[in-house]
């Protein structure tokens, strides 16, 4: 569906704006009009718009799957799709950090090295976060993978929904009798993993409603759709502490807005767009060097000052997703197309990749 694919490359340009702009927080090196007025941290939706499409693909792509077989080849999928990029990507951070090539504001236990390449939450002082801050969200797809695998081991054609709710469910009121400091308890019990369920719930009505016919309907309903959602993020900006409900108040909007785009259906999109969509985990998790390396860079080097706040996060945030995107191209689609080969499977469908949401400071 190209309008998921699009709408993948725009929630990950959101989400690395937010970053951008969260360099400009403490009014320091200048005043951001954009970060002040919550256009900034209303980046950090693209994490929840992820969520939501996560949700969807799973359910749409695996409608004939059930058993033992098909859940097997699911997880495996799904495993080849997230840990081979994110284990290069956290080895060269981890190898920039040994080799003091970054700040070593925290001294890191092997334990917690071993916890972030599982993708296993552990506290690092502030966050339960990875090395890789931003895998943070991989954790949570894991689990709804996970899940949703075991839905269909048990040949959950339809009704998965239900399935997921009282698991997730169960596994939260479990997760109390954890220690408060748990990762585990951390993973089981955020409300955020809700948005996977609006997801598989948006798919269900999908699949069930009878197709909009070719006319003005099927044009005006799906922008109004969408409209209503953008509409909705946008007030939350004035909203104090709104990721204290964030699965509502972000999660809901982006379930008319991933609603919309799924109407959409198979409509010709700009291919630039589609691209930025395939490249949307590369972006994701290369985004974050260079938005770390853009923070250094204004706390030690004038020349940066110069520019306006608001036109350096606009200009560097344009620049990081091109740079960005290009590690699709060069790393991400060879190592796909190579693991492909050494499995003997087909290429994992970049529009069933997994949601590559915002790291420190998204929450």
């Amino acid at each position: 569906m190209p309008g998921l694919q699009v709408l993948r490359g725009i929630a990950a340009s959101l989400v690395v704006f937010h970053h951008f702009a969260r360099v400009y927080k403490d009014g320091s090196p200048g005043h951001s009009w954009i970060y002040s007025s919550g256009l900034g941290d209303l980046g950090k939706c693209g994490v929840d718009i992820f969520f939501v499409i996560s949700g969807f693909i799973m359910v749409y792509t695996t409608v004939e799957k059930s058993g033992a077989d098909d859940a097997l080849i699911f997880i495996k999928r799904r495993i080849l799709r997230i840990y081979p990029l994110y284990w290069i990507w956290t080895s060269v951070l981890l190898a920039l950090w040994l080799s003091g090539a970054v700040e070593q504001l925290r001294h890191y236990s092997t334990g917690y090295l071993v916890r972030s390449y599982l993708l296993i939450p552990a506290f690092n002082g502030t966050y339960f976060e990875p090395l890789l801050q931003p895998g943070w969200t991989l954790s949570f797809e894991m689990l709804f993978y996970v899940a949703f695998s075991c839905g269909v081991l048990l040949k959950l054609r339809s009704g998965k929904i239900l399935f997921l709710a009282a698991a997730f469910s169960s596994m939260a009121v479990f997760a109390r009798l954890l220690p408060p400091e748990s990762g585990m308890r951390y993973l089981l019990t955020n409300p955020i993993i809700i948005e996977f369920l609006f997801g598989v719930l948006l798919a269900e009505l999908i699949t069930r409603l009878p197709a909009i016919r070719r006319n003005l309907l099927s044009r005006v309903l799906p922008a109004a759709l969408m409209s209503v959602g953008a509409l909705a993020l946008l007030c939350t900006v004035k909203i104090p502490d709104a990721d204290s409900m964030r699965f509502a108040l972000y999660g809901i909007p982006a379930f008319f807005v991933v609603l919309g785009a799924a109407m959409l259906g198979s409509a010709a999109a700009p291919k630039f767009l589609v691209y930025l969509g395939d490249a949307s985990y590369s972006i994701y998790l290369a985004h974050f060097f260079l938005a770390q390396a853009y923070a250094s860079a204004l706390k030690h080097l004038p020349i940066f000052n110069r520019l306006a706040p608001d036109a350096a996060i606009v200009l560097a945030g344009a620049a990081t997703i091109a740079i960005s995107s290009v590690t699709y191209a060069l790393v991400e689609r060879p190592l796909t197309i190579a693991l492909a080969f050494r499995t003997s499977t087909k290429p994992v469908n970049v529009a069933s990749a997994p949601l590559f949401g915002a790291g420190e400071g998204s929450r």
